[in-house]
């Protein structure tokens, strides 16, 4: 016997009373185990992480048989270490393959201008003056939509979606540009998305429904007090308004609507009072609204190009989220289930492992940009990522006035996988990070080598995943317990929780 390499033990503090003492260890904490190539997660009890530690050291003396029964068959420990690399082979093998029939998302940038003047806005500068993209760059860029996919050996059906800048504007020249992209696209009956700033949304709506528009993208900063001192129009006018009023009418026409809340220091506390105000829009419960969440972030990075010098680079890569943030944002959403309800957060992807009895899904890439995205800007460049666009260092080909893929750039992106960089092969976290960090930010910070590591540390992963733990674990247990209160008779919520000491769900 011995332990899986892909185990991984997570250390968990929760509220007093959450657990039954004995399974508390000597810091007060609860033990997780977790692996990806199984899918289990676990509650564990102090006896099964010693028994799992001494059989990782090579002492597995005294263990007891139904302990290591459990273990064994949860996945944490394996009888033999091919067999268990070969159940890691085939999903790492299998998720390949099968995104060579996923859908390739193609982003089409008609031009970088955009009406607000949003402080966080990663394009910066390039949404002042742009070029445009006329009718004979539209069509080239459908024409170049087949030799990508070829040579991404991607089989899947292509879908378009309108980015900027600010893809709906209200200009003459925009509207014939988007319809013309909206036209191609249903004449080759490839689903279109959409992602605006939202202000001129409603005027758009009957276009995007004529051609099949499937889903629009929008963004609100919480409150329209909060929102409106940074999202908006150039001359300092708000936006909150026209922004909710494209919503509601996106939404009752039949639009999939998802809005997007960029969370910050300075809105982290206005959440709750938001989520009244989405509540009492219907927003929440709406079938045809979804509304997530995002950290604003350093964009330093995009400035970066491999002749910097090294310690300018990694001094222009560091930052991500504000530190304090996150704890910050969970303080809030324990105070307040409607935020809950509203965003669903699930930084760490295991939400629904913990609250629906999922399998852990592992994350075998870090971005999803480098296998299945591409975007065409009104320069004539294609880029990989929608947070590259309009930098020329991050181009890795053209599609106007001639068709060209620089594979020397983009091949080690998009191969790019928790195998292929070294630091992460051996690491046991790599399938909750997806192994190596954000491609970008390993290119620019190593010099221009995609196969490194921009990694924020084992231990800030494991981080992310404990506080997201510490967060659903006392909402999922009391779910099980009011459960089990409701029901007559039966196995207890304590005795299901004791019989495998873990997720009983989950089995």
């Amino acid at each position: 016997m011995l332990v899986s390499p892909n185990t991984v033990t997570f250390s968990v503090a929760l509220p007093e009373g959450t657990l039954d003492p004995s399974y508390l260890d000597e810091s007060g904490k609860v033990s997780v185990l977790a692996n990806a190539v199984s899918g289990s997660m676990d509650i564990v009890t102090p006896a099964e992480i010693t028994a799992l530690e001494r059989l990782r050291t090579g002492d597995p003396t005294d263990a007891d048989s139904t302990v290591m029964a459990g273990l064994l068959e949860r996945g944490y420990i394996c009888a033999d270490a091919d067999e268990d690399d070969s159940r890691y082979r085939s999903i790492v093998d299998g998720y390949f393959e099968a995104i060579q029939q996923a859908p390739f998302q193609f982003m089409f940038i008609p031009s970088f201008v955009c009406n607000l003047a949003c402080p966080y806005c990663f394009e910066g500068e390039l949404t002042t003056k742009s070029p445009r993209m006329d009718e004979e760059m539209i069509d080239a860029a459908f024409d170049a939509i087949p030799m990508i996919q070829e040579l991404h050996d991607n089989s899947g059906p292509p879908y378009i979606t309108l980015f900027g800048g600010e893809p709906l504007l209200d200009t003459a020249y925009q509207r014939g540009a988007v319809e013309r992209i909206l036209r191609s696209s249903y004449d080759r009956g490839y689903p279109v998305t959409a992602i605006t700033n939202g202000v001129a949304l409603d005027k758009y709506v009957p276009m995007l429904l004529r051609y099949g528009c499937e889903e629009v993208q929008v963004s609100l900063d919480g409150t329209p007090e909060i929102h409106d001192s940074r999202r908006v129009f150039r001359n300092g006018k708000p936006t909150f308004e026209l922004i909710e009023r494209g919503i509601d009418v996106a939404a009752d026409a039949g639009l999939r609507v998802l809005v997007r809340v960029l969370i910050d220091d300075e809105s982290v506390e206005a959440m709750p009072r938001f989520a009244e105000f989405a509540q009492s829009k219907g927003w929440i419960d709406h079938p045809k609204i979804r509304m997530f969440h995002g950290f604003t972030k350093a964009i330093t990075f995009l400035y970066v190009t491999p002749d910097h010098p090294e310690e300018q680079r990694r001094r222009m890569v560091r930052g991500d989220v504000k530190p304090g943030l996150q704890e910050s944002f969970y303080r809030m959403l324990r105070a307040n289930p409607l935020v809950d309800r509203m965003l669903e957060p699930d930084p760490a992807r295991i939400r629904s492992a913990v609250m629906e009895g999922d399998r852990v899904r592992p994350n075998l890439q870090g971005c999803s940009a480098g296998t299945s995205v591409v975007a065409f800007d009104p320069n004539g460049k294609v880029y990989g990522c929608p947070e590259t666009v309009g930098r020329p260092q991050h181009a890795c080909g053209t599609f106007f006035p001639e068709f060209s893929y620089a594979g020397g750039y983009r091949d080690p992106w998009r191969h790019r996988h928790v195998d292929t960089v070294p630091m992460c092969r051996d690491c046991n976290v790599k399938l909750f990070c997806g192994g190596g960090g954000c491609p970008i930010k390993a290119w620019a910070a190593s010099g221009g080598d995609f196969n490194t590591c921009y990694c924020p540390k084992v231990s800030a992963i494991k981080t992310r995943v404990e506080t997201e733990l510490a967060y659903l674990l006392p909402m999922a247990l009391r779910r099980r317990q009011d459960k089990a209160a409701r029901s007559e008779g039966g196995e207890g919520t304590w005795e299901q929780m004791t019989r495998v000491g873990s997720f009983p769900w989950m089995s």
